[in-house]
């Protein structure tokens, strides 16, 4: 995780099967604005079945969310900034 100038690092969509291309947005559990501590769960992603979590690597402020429920993302795709505290 490297932040850039302003202290902002972005959080990009992963999974673990290698197969994966169309993960689907289950769950957004952060709002713009929200604290968020290190290893807390920000978002929900599936793909055939698999539930993955996408979480806060480090504590921080979320300044952005990039995608909407329902929304599909690919590997690799930013989800979520978040400003370092």
């Amino acid at each position: 995780m490297a932040a850039d100038d302003s202290g902002v690092f972005g959080i990009d969509a992963a999974c673990a099967s290698v197969n994966a291309y169309d993960l689907v947005v289950t769950d957004i559990m952060v709002s713009l604005g929200d604290a968020v501590a290190a290893e807390q769960i920000l978002m929900i992603l599936e793909y055939n079945k698999v539930i993955t979590e996408v979480t806060a690597p480090a504590p921080g402020t979320v300044v952005e969310i990039r995608c909407q429920l329902g929304d599909e993302v690919q590997v690799g795709e930013r989800l979520i900034d978040i400003r370092a505290n």
